[in-house]
């Protein structure tokens, strides 16, 4: 019991060294920060039950993923058909091209489902923190890859697509070019590696996908080619991460075969 009172009266003694105020911000200050968490913590969560995104939101790659599941979240109920599909399809693409990242989506995807996210509150904060549209024309890529999932885009599912295109600043022709990379990628993987579509459709598609006529000219497909080039080719990510990068890859090899098939078509 001595050592105990000794051990005491020492602590004491001790603190007595201090001004009171110190004393005082030594004791407050956790009191003080846990509230301000708290209450920041319960902001955040009202602004979720409104369908709000939180502008405030850091950008970093989890919360970029929460805004991709919120947008998916708003697809996948327009069409609930292959919904298990069109999830399996998110977890899968999530895997593939943001590896580093160890976000558990399915929480927050069942969240999104019962609080609808407002499209412009999302769209916004996407805006705000990727610069490069063509960064962002891979949001639209993620999305029309769910529509795609039961093979057609409703009407519902392409109004939105437009609306959200439109709020990020993405010309609609991008859009219809994204629609058809998915339609002749399925094609081709249906039909034997496309040996089996007829010339005419192919490039009709091909022509569409480089935004050029199907009578137009070598070099008018060339020119048109090169645009694409410059804005998707992989290059131009080098900096913006792995995801990005494999995500462009995969378009410029579809906007090659576009143009392989455009070209041999005027042979």
């Amino acid at each position: 019991m001595d050592i105990i009172y000794m051990f005491n009266q020492q602590i004491y003694t001790e603190t007595d060294k201090f001004p009171d105020y110190i004393i005082a911000i030594f004791f407050f200050t956790p009191i003080i920060l846990g509230l301000f968490f708290f209450i920041r913590n319960k902001r955040f969560d009202k602004k979720w039950d409104s369908g709000i995104f939180p502008e405030k939101y850091k950008f970093n790659q989890d919360n970029l993923l929460e805004a991709y599941l919120c947008l998916a979240a708003l697809i996948i109920q327009l069409k609930k058909t292959e919904k298990s599909k069109k999830i399996l399809f998110i977890n899968s693409y999530f895997n593939r091209y943001f590896k580093k990242s160890n976000y558990n989506f399915s929480d927050s995807l069942i969240y999104s489902f019962k609080h609808p996210i407002q499209i412009n509150t999302v769209t916004h904060w996407l805006k705000k923190n990727i610069k490069d549209r063509i960064e962002r024309i891979h949001v639209i890529y993620f999305l029309t890859g769910i529509t795609m999932i039961d093979g057609k885009i409703s009407l519902k599912e392409k109004k939105i697509l437009i609306l959200i295109s439109m709020q990020l600043e993405i010309n609609i022709n991008d859009l219809d070019r994204i629609i058809l990379i998915y339609n002749s990628y399925r094609e081709s993987i249906e039909k034997n590696k496309s040996r089996k579509i007829n010339t005419p459709e192919k490039i009709m598609q091909s022509s569409r996908i480089l935004g050029v006529k199907t009578d137009s000219s070598i070099e008018e497909i060339k020119k048109a080619y090169r645009k694409m080039v410059k804005l998707h080719h992989p290059d131009r990510f080098q900096k913006s991460g792995i995801e990005h990068i494999k995500i462009a890859e995969e378009k410029f090899i579809q906007i090659q075969n576009a143009y392989k098939t455009m070209t041999n078509s005027k042979c």
